[in-house]
C-alpha cells in the first residue's frame, strides 16, 4: 500500500495549487475543441480540393508561424507575464475559430479562408507553446513540475483521442460547421480560467537586448550535447514522420476506400495510443534513461507507421496507429523532460522555444515536401520513405551515440 500511496500523493500534488486546478480544467476542455477543429479542418480541405498537395500546404501554413516566431516567443516567456501572453493567444485563437464557424455554416468557405485562418492559429500556437510549459512551472513550482507536465500531457492526449471521435459524430449528424462551433465555445473555459488567475510578479525584466538573449539560448543548446542530440532527433521526426497526419485522409481513401467516419476513427486510434503513452510516462517516466529512451522510441515509431502505410486492412491500421501514438508521446514527453532537466531556470523559455521550433516549426517543411512528393509518387511511398529515413536517423544520431561508452 505505501507504494500506491506514494503514487497517489505524487499525482495529486499539483492539484494543491488552486491556480493549477482551474488552469488544468480550462485547458483540458479547450484541448478537446482544438482536436475537433484539427480533424474537421483537414477533412474540410480535402473535401474542397481532393488534393494531397493542398493538405501538405495546410500543414505547412499552419506551422510556418512556429518556424518564424518560436524563438522570439521563448524570449518573451522568459521576460513578460505569462498569464497575459496566454490570454492574448487564446483570445485570438477563439476569434479565428468563430470566423471559420460563420464561413462554414453560411456556405461561404473557400480554401484560402481555411489556409489564412490556419496561419493565424499557427501564430497563437507559436506564442503559446513555450509560454504555457513554463507557466506550468510558475503555477506548481519545482517539486510538482514533472507530475504537472505529465498530467498536462495526459489531458492533451485524452483530447487527441476524444476530439476526433466527437468530430466524427458531429460531422456525421450535424455537419462540419458544428465541429468549428464546438471549438469556438471551448475557448470560453480557458480564457475564464486565465482571467481568474492572479497576475504573477515573478517575470524578469530584460537584461539583454532580444537578439543577444536569443543568441544566448541558441549557444547554450549547441554546446550542451544532451540538448543538441535531443533537438536533432525531434527535428528528424518533425520533417520525416509527422507529415503522416496531413496525408492520412489520402491513405484512408486510397487504402481503405473510406470517408470522414474512417478518417476520424484512425485519428481517434492515434489519440488513444498517445493517451496510453502519456499515462505510462506519468507512472514510470521519472526512472527511465531518457537519452536512450528517446531514439529507441523514434525507431519503433518509424517501424509501426511504415507498416501502417502498407496495409490495406483497416483494423490493422487502427492497431498500428494506436502503437504509433504510444511511442510518439513517449518520445516527445521524454524529450520535453530531458530538455528541461538540462536547462537553467533563466533559459528554460528559450530552450522550450527551440523544442517548439524543432517539434512544430519544422513540420511545415516536412508537410510541404510530403504533400508535393505525394502528387507524383503517392502518399504511401512518400510516408514509407520518410519512416525509413527517420529510423536510420534514430540509429545514427541517437541510438549509437547514446549507447556508446562515454
Amino acid at each position: 500500500m505505501p507504494f500506491f500511496d506514494e503514487i497517489a500523493y505524487s499525482l495529486l500534488l499539483p492539484f494543491r495549487s488552486r491556480n493549477f486546478r482551474i488552469f488544468f480544467l480550462g485547458q483540458s476542455i479547450s484541448l478537446i475543441g482544438t482536436w475537433i477543429h484539427t480533424t474537421a479542418q483537414r477533412w474540410l480541405v480535402y473535401e474542397l480540393t481532393n488534393s494531397a498537395f493542398v493538405l501538405g500546404v495546410l500543414g505547412g501554413i499552419g506551422s510556418l508561424p512556429i518556424l518564424l516566431f518560436s524563438l522570439p516567443a521563448g524570449y518573451l516567456a522568459d521576460h513578460l507575464p505569462k498569464r497575459n501572453l496566454l490570454l492574448v493567444s487564446q483570445s485570438i485563437a477563439a476569434t479565428q475559430a468563430g470566423i471559420l464557424t460563420f464561413l462554414v455554416m453560411t456556405n461561404q468557405v473557400e480554401v484560402w479562408h481555411v489556409l489564412a485562418l490556419a496561419f493565424v492559429l499557427g501564430c497563437t500556437v507559436a506564442l503559446e507553446f513555450p509560454v504555457r510549459h513554463s507557466f506550468i512551472y510558475e503555477l506548481v513550482g519545482e517539486e510538482a513540475l514533472v507530475t504537472a507536465l505529465s498530467l498536462h500531457s495526459t489531458a492533451f492526449n485524452l483530447a487527441r483521442f476524444t476530439g476526433p471521435a466527437i468530430a466524427g459524430f458531429l460531422m456525421a449528424h450535424f455537419g462540419l460547421g458544428a465541429c468549428f462551433l464546438a471549438n469556438t465555445l471551448s475557448y470560453i473555459p480557458i480564457i475564464t480560467a486565465l482571467a481568474l488567475i492572479p497576475l504573477s510578479s515573478n517575470h524578469k525584466k530584460p537584461v539583454k537586448k532580444p537578439w543577444q538573449g536569443l543568441k544566448e539560448g541558441f549557444s547554450f543548446a549547441c554546446k550542451n550535447r544532451h540538448i543538441r542530440r535531443t533537438l536533432i532527433l525531434i527535428a528528424t521526426t518533425s520533417i520525416f514522420v509527422l507529415p503522416y497526419a496531413i496525408l492520412l485522409p489520402v491513405l484512408v481513401k486510397e487504402n481503405f476506400g473510406g470517408g470522414g467516419k474512417e478518417f476520424s476513427a484512425l485519428m481517434a486510434a492515434n489519440g488513444l495510443g498517445t493517451l496510453c503513452g502519456a499515462l505510462c510516462m506519468a507512472t514510470f517516466g521519472r526512472d527511465l534513461p531518457k537519452e536512450k529512451f528517446i531514439p529507441v522510441n523514434l525507431f519503433i515509431l518509424s517501424i509501426f507507421l511504415g507498416s501502417m502505410t502498407l496495409t490495406t486492412k483497416f483494423y490493422l491500421a487502427f492497431l498500428l496507429l494506436i502503437l504509433s501514438g504510444f511511442h510518439m508521446v513517449c518520445m516527445f514527453t521524454s524529450a520535453n523532460a530531458h530538455l528541461q532537466l538540462n536547462s537553467p531556470d533563466e533559459l528554460r523559455g528559450r530552450i522550450l522555444s527551440l523544442f517548439s521550433l524543432s517539434f512544430l516549426g519544422l513540420f511545415p517543411v516536412g508537410s510541404f515536401i510530403a504533400g508535393t512528393l505525394a502528387q507524383y509518387f503517392g502518399a504511401k511511398m512518400v510516408l514509407l520513405g520518410g519512416c525509413i529515413v527517420a529510423s536510420l536517423g534514430a540509429i545514427f544520431f541517437g541510438i549509437l551515440p547514446a549507447f556508446r561508452k562515454k
